[in-house]
């Protein structure tokens, strides 16, 4: 039977530390780092789940890690001066920053690779002069293969300069992580550590999530964490740290818990996939999980005295023992299991406490009820996250209803001035990379209503055209979204003198995005949506025509968009088609490598297959 473990929030201090022993590690970082709900499970931080390593009698965990943010806009919203009232000396301050670093030219958040050294020495000097410790913590790497995308923007590397400039620790998780999804199949590192899933493997995640680049499961961070500990042991006897570093290090390292082996093995010489072997403290969470090889049939997992314990492919939400255990993949028409010898469980201190104060979500604070602005949209198969515009929590303008065709239960009037703005409160469940927006308006005037739509901490400038009237509305879209399963501000500014529209209903096409306070849109799927008039199978939608990819469509309004390996969305169009040979890209407008291809068709999707260039 599955069970959900609820983590630890590690904001909360997981018990009282002593005055005179005790410290804390305050942890700084994005996405890979901070600490999410039950209601994101399995995706998880290495802050999250930092705190099962250390003795939780002396140390506690602060992360304050969140979601989206890059060594330069932590600090530009005031995050890091915020953290110095909770630092006290001997604390320690670990930063890892590098994913929304990187520098494209397309984002506020991004920083230049010269600029980069300057925002992270920022962090070091306001650890020493609040008298904490700093750590830099490399970023570990994304999930490209043998490319590692950190040694290009080379975060490691002017980490590893600034610590040693410095005399401070250099957590090196960039090179344990790369070294370490290279010693694995491919397959293992995107469904085991990375956030892959498919449908129905989690209850979170019912239709499957593709987020297999950047975010982990509990099973990645965990593996993680086991890495920065063990970077701190072997860090202690750095020739370059300062001899106050070297002691405050060793110091830390005194609490770190002892590590117990986990081993996973199967009755077979399957050719799929099982856990790896980990070593985790007592107490820790554990997931076990099994891809079965072709034709192999899996029927349970057994522990090292072969009870059963779960028939499920995946098994989680249980803990580590304070022993080395041996667990088994039982396959059918393999050997019986056999019994592992192991000893009793040793004494161990407290294990982290689970806190359910990560449920906790501000309260809507807006002149309206719960009841309207939760209006209960219904998304579909392209959008699965229908928003409606009404009472935003704090604005300049009214909700109307004073127009025909509006969704939900109305829509909101932005006060015509330039920079009038509507500012309201959303909650992301899930992750992505390169999700898509689209924002439902209408503007009766005569020319562009132009705006900053600001979502979390990218501000995307979005132009609204004409309408016909004020009783027609009409679509624009945001392409290649960044979104985080956290808390976030979503923002309307105008930036003419005219206003803005009149905003109806804004959807992202993941799930899991809605009004603070709110429940997620339910999503209807008819069953006759499937594509008939595409077979994949055939072998004929795409084909190679001299330099040009053809795709053989029927008549319809049709969207087409280009990802590279990472997911970013290389090249989009979208226009009403006649039908016949669609021609609209070449092989030679791209550079080599593998992409994607994903092409919908009046709000359905028709194709996502991926080809190589070469």
């Amino acid at each position: 039977m599955k069970k959900i473990l609820i983590c630890a929030l590690a904001l909360s201090a997981l018990v009282a530390v002593s005055d005179t022993t005790g410290f804390t590690i305050h942890v700084i970082g994005d996405s890979t780092v901070c600490s999410y709900k039950s209601s994101a499970y399995p995706q998880t931080g290495w802050g999250q789940v930092l705190g099962y390593f250390f003795d939780e009698s002396r140390v506690k965990i602060n992360n304050v890690a969140i979601g989206g943010r890059s060594s330069k806009t932590f600090i530009q919203e005031g995050r890091l001066a915020s953290l110095k009232e909770s630092v006290s000396a001997g604390d320690f301050i670990f930063v890892q920053f590098g994913h929304n670093d990187r520098y494209f030219g397309t984002s506020s958040r991004q920083v230049p690779a010269d600029s980069f050294p300057y925002y992270m020495q920022q962090y070091v000097d306001s650890a020493k002069a609040w008298g904490a410790i700093p750590v830099l913590v490399s970023p570990m790497n994304m999930n490209t293969g043998s490319r590692n995308i950190f040694t290009e923007y080379d975060a490691r590397g002017m980490m590893e300069t600034i610590a040693k400039n410095s005399q401070i620790p250099f957590v090196d998780l960039n090179m344990k992580s790369y070294n370490a999804y290279n010693s694995y199949d491919a397959t293992y590192v995107s469904r085991f550590l990375f956030k892959t899933l498919e449908a129905g493997e989690y209850p979170n995640y019912p239709d499957g999530v593709s987020d297999g680049t950047t975010h982990f499961q509990e099973m990645g961070s965990l593996g993680h964490a086991q890495w920065i500990v063990d970077e701190l042991e072997d860090e202690v006897n750095a020739t370059y740290l300062s001899s106050e570093a070297k002691a405050a290090l060793t110091n830390l390292v005194s609490t770190i818990k002892k590590r117990y082996t986990i081993t996973v093995k199967a009755n077979i010489s399957t050719t799929g996939q099982i856990t790896q072997a980990q070593k985790l403290p007592a107490g820790s969470p554990l997931t076990l999980r099994v891809l079965p090889g072709s034709g192999e049939t899996f029927e349970y997992f057994a522990d090292d005295d072969c009870n059963v314990l779960s028939t499920e492919q995946i098994y989680y939400g249980f803990t580590t023992f304070a022993r080395d255990v041996t667990y088994t993949a039982i396959f059918s028409g393999g050997t019986e299991c056999q019994p592992t010898a192991h000893g009793e469980e040793e004494s161990s201190s407290s294990v982290a406490s689970s806190s359910s104060s990560a449920e906790s979500s501000s309260s809507v604070e807006a002149s309206s009820s719960s009841a309207e602005i939760c209006s209960g949209l219904v998304g579909n198969s392209t959008w699965r996250s229908p928003v409606d515009l009404v009472y935003p929590e704090v604005s300049d303008g009214t909700t109307d209803s004073n127009h025909e065709g509006f969704s939900g239960v109305g829509f909101y009037n932005i006060a015509n001035s330039t920079e009038s703005f509507a500012t309201f409160k959303m909650v992301s469940d899930q992750s992505a990379s390169n999700a898509r927006v689209m924002i439902r308006y209408c503007n009766g005037g005569t020319a562009n209503r132009d705006m900053k739509v600001t979502i979390d901490a990218s501000t995307y400038d979005v132009s609204f055209p004409p309408s016909a009237s004020w009783d027609t509305w009409d679509t624009v879209y945001i392409e290649d979204v960044w979104l985080d399963a956290v808390p976030f501000d979503l923002t309307f500014q105008s930036t003419t003198a005219d206003g803005g529209p009149n905003l109806d209903m804004i959807a992202f096409d993941i799930s899991g995005v809605y009004r603070e306070g709110c429940s997620p849109a339910e999503i209807e799927i008819p069953e006759d949506s499937a594509t008939t008039a595409l077979n994949l199978d055939k072998g004929s939608l795409v084909s190679m025509n001299g330099n040009t990819l053809e795709l053989n469509l029927p008549a319809g309004f049709v969207e087409l968009r280009v990802m590279n390996a990472l997911g970013r969305i290389v090249f989009s169009k979208s226009e009403s088609f006649a039908g016949g040979t669609l021609n609209w890209i070449s092989p030679e407008d791209f550079s080599k490598g593998r992409y994607m291809i994903q092409v919908i068709r009046n709000g359905k999707q028709e194709l996502l297959k991926g080809i190589g260039i070469r």
